[in-house]
This record gives C-alpha cells, structure tokens and sequence, in this order.
C-alpha cells in the first residue's frame, strides 16, 4: 500500500469515528452512489471486470446500510428502508447477472432521492468553532490575505 493510500484511509477512518450517525449515514448513500456511477461507467466501457467490483463495493455498502438498521426503534420507516435496501441489493444483483446498466441506474437514482431526504433532516452535531469560543473574531484583528 503506497503512502498516498495510507494517509486516505487513516483520514476516512478518523472522519468515520467523528462524525455523527447522519453525516455517516450521507458518507454511505454518497459512496454507495459514487461506485454506482462507476458500475455505469464500466458497463458503458465494456470493462465487465470493473462494473462487477463496483457493483459488489455498492452491494456491500447497502447490505452495510440494511443491517445496521434498529427495525424497534425505527417503526415504520425503518421497515420501509429496509424493504427498499432489499430491494436495491436484488436489482444490482440483476445488473451484475445481466450486464444491464438500466438497473444501477435505477438504483442510483433511489439512492440519491435517499440522500436529498437525508441531507434535509441530518444536521451536524457539532458547533462550529466561532460558536464554540463565544463567536467571532475577538482581537479586533483582520484576517490575513496572502496573494501571489
């Protein structure tokens, strides 16, 4: 693993373990349809072996999302997800089969409809820093620009 990968993977791991459930939730859906895109692209390309790594790294991510579901807690929408993520895992089961694009597609338009919704209701927890430290700039000072 060269350097570059290291320092990226230590990073997604760190903003793993700092973000609140929604910001993570939104990482997924994100991930999720990045590699979908690809899954497309690949197709497109005729590049088999790459559409079926994406789509596996899509499946993983949802089949992430479906089981880390709290079903009590999350009453009727948690079972609606539920059935959905099921469902969007069957249908990159079929692209994968088939060789289909029409599927990820499909799936990544769910999948960002999802985030929309997500990206609505999921505020970040923490204060920014100005907030934190009572607001503003305190010193008087003007910021610094560097030009050149």
């Amino acid at each position: 693993m060269n350097p570059y990968t290291k320092g990226r993977s230590a990073y997604k791991q760190a903003a793993v373990n700092t973000n609140d459930q929604g910001t993570l939730i939104m990482m997924l859906y994100d991930g999720t349809i990045r590699f979908l895109k690809a899954g497309i692209r690949k197709l497109e390309e005729n590049d088999i072996e790459g559409a079926h790594r994406s789509i596996g790294k899509a499946k993983n991510i949802i089949s992430e999302l479906r089981t880390s579901l709290d079903l009590e807690k999350g009453g009727v929408v948690g079972e609606n997800l539920n059935r959905l993520y099921t469902y969007m895992f069957s249908r990159l089961i079929d692209a994968n089969v088939s060789k289909n694009k029409d599927p990820l597609i499909e799936v990544r338009d769910l999948m960002i409809e999802l985030r929309e919704g997500w990206k609505s209701v999921a505020k970040p927890q923490k204060k920014s820093l100005s907030t934190q430290y009572g607001g503003g700039n305190r010193t008087g000072a003007k910021p610094l620009t560097v030009k050149g």
